[in-house]
């Protein structure tokens, strides 16, 4: 039998305890010279009579026995989950022999694999004001230091509009429209520091995140001052910025654009008041409209930003499109799409995001496809609407709504490659779409940089770092979904058989999988686009 079994001593609080368990008939009995003999490789001194009682008793629960005269101290080392920092308890003996050294506390260190960030000052402080009983933290590790993230002070902007150092700072969604002179200061740029890396109390590295550097190049009418520290303005103008760029443009107020004035090209930025009518054009670097715009047709080589809506126009946007509405649309956009009310029977082609702002807006019928992420509030035409019709048809069919995500650069490539075809079945003719594609060539050239091969490259390596992240693109809707709804994620397809709401539609090894839209939208909200003004 175990020895265990037939007795056991234990020390506690300074106390010697001994168990023997009741002697069963027949059974192996504790031998009382193996007691004495482990009694005495432990240094204890005990009453002999003491112990024969304990013995003779086997009541079989722990019994005093003496109390034990310790000459040596105890060093209890205690070390935290992550290696961090080690505490020290030093508890004295009761007869002390010899005095306690600091040699004495490195080698239990030592032992418990402490090596770095011993505190021996405070040790030996310990030792000399005989501090007991009291667990002190005796070792540290060095914690790892992250470096800042690089920041833009953008001095073009009026000091209450400037984004704090503690923001993210997106070019895009900052207030536009900026008269600035020859000369002046844009942006000067924080550089990111780096990061310093830390070490546990058992040596293990931690290593330290390096911040990002914020990347702003100078654009049109540009440049960096002398020193390489601020972007300033060569020309007087406006203003404009891109993902990753800044630049001055001039800019061109108009009132309105209607038959009188027909077509306007111009090499800057064009802002109207009001509305631009059927059969007219715009084409600019940048486009600011203030009222609506009908079966026209809008191209800029970066934002378009419509106050209205858009009914029966076509689009091309190097940049990001921000319109109230659109109806009848076709719109090829470069980056990110942003809707407030609703997309009625519109065919939308963005390279990231598409999003429709209104918790009551809707997207009913045509064709939305993004690279990224689409997030819509509803599909489908709203019951209201339907209720104040006055002649409903009840046999009327609501019309298919296609939402498709993972489209890439290429495809959008084909679809503005037929984007003259489309012109031609909008009603124009030949001699207006070659006027337009001269006047289309002579832009490009005048804006190389804004339509530069490394802008492309970067843009489509964002796009792809994106669609990465979403493993193939993300569709949101937090409202409804009617049945007959076509999703597509990563060319699959899945077809809404019945009304369902508040659905995320993801790809999944298994094609497309549905979850709830509200608690994975949290992870990607910060990939949408959101609008300063």
């Amino acid at each position: 039998m175990p020895k265990a079994e037939l007795y056991k001593i234990s020390v506690a609080d300074g106390k010697v305890m001994l168990r023997v368990p009741e002697q069963l008939i027949g059974a192996e009995t504790a031998d009382i010279n193996e007691i004495q003999a482990e009694l005495h490789l432990m240094d204890v001194d005990y009453i002999p009579e003491q112990l024969l009682d304990i013995y003779n008793r086997t009541s079989g629960e722990f019994d005093f026995l003496t109390d034990l005269k310790t000459t040596d101290f105890t060093l209890q080392i205690e070390l935290s989950e992550d290696d961090s920092k080690a505490y020290l308890n030093v508890i004295p003996p009761q007869e002390e022999i010899e005095p306690l050294t600091l040699e004495r506390v490195l080698a239990a260190f030592r032992e418990k694999n402490v090596h770095q960030g011993i505190d021996r000052e405070y040790i030996e402080k310990i030792i000399t004001d005989r501090i007991y009983y009291e667990p002190a933290l005796a070792a540290s590790g060095k914690s790892p230091v992250n470096g800042a993230n690089g920041h833009p002070e953008l001095l073009f902007l009026p000091e209450k509009f400037r984004p704090s150092s503690d923001t993210t700072v997106s070019l895009r969604e900052l207030p536009v429209l900026q008269k600035v002179t020859e000369g002046q200061e844009l942006v000067r740029v924080e550089q990111a520091t780096m990061g310093e890396d830390g070490y546990t109390i058992t040596g293990r590295l931690i290593t330290a995140t390096s911040g990002k550097q914020f990347r702003i190049r100078p654009g049109r009418n540009t440049r960096y001052n002398a020193e390489g520290t601020h972007i300033i303005a060569t020309k007087e103008g406006v203003v404009c910025l891109g993902n990753d760029s800044i630049s001055v443009e001039k800019i061109k107020y108009m009132d309105k654009v209607d038959a009188t004035i027909g077509r306007v090209r111009f090499d800057g930025i064009v802002s109207i008041r009001g509305n631009v009518s059927d059969r007219c054009s715009v084409e600019a670097v940048r486009i600011e409209i203030g009222g609506s715009v009908g079966k026209a047709q809008l191209r800029s080589l970066g934002d378009i930003r419509v106050t209205q809506g858009l009914k029966g126009t076509i689009v091309q946007c190097g940049g990001s499109l921000h319109a109230a509405n659109m109806i009848d649309t076709q719109a090829s956009i470069f980056d990110h799409a942003v809707v407030d009310e609703f997309i009625l029977n519109s065919k939308v082609l963005c390279g990231s995001t598409l999003q429709i702002n209104a918790i009551d807006g809707y997207a009913c019928g045509g064709v939305l496809q993004a690279g990224n992420l689409i997030r819509l509030s509803n599909v489908g035409m709203p019951v209201k609407k339907k209720k104040n019709n006055n002649a409903p048809n009840k046999n009327e069919i609501t019309p298919q709504t296609i939402i498709e995500v993972g489209i890439s650069l290429k495809n959008r490539k084909q679809f503005n490659a037929s984007y003259l075809e489309d012109l031609g079945k909008s009603g124009w003719v030949e001699d207006k779409i070659r006027v337009l594609g001269e006047l289309e060539e002579k832009a490009n050239k005048n804006v190389v940089s804004a339509f530069s091969d490394l802008r492309k490259r970067e843009a489509q390596d964002e796009i792809n770092e994106l669609n990465k992240i979403t493993g193939g693109g993300v569709v949101f809707i937090t409202g409804r979904i009617p049945a007959g709804t076509a999703i597509n994620v990563r060319r699959y397809r899945y077809n809404v058989r019945s009304d369902i709401k508040d659905k995320a539609f993801s790809f999944s090894e298994n094609g497309i999988q549905t979850s709830s839209c509200r608690e994975l939208l949290k992870d990607y909200q910060k990939y949408f686009f959101e609008i300063m003004v």
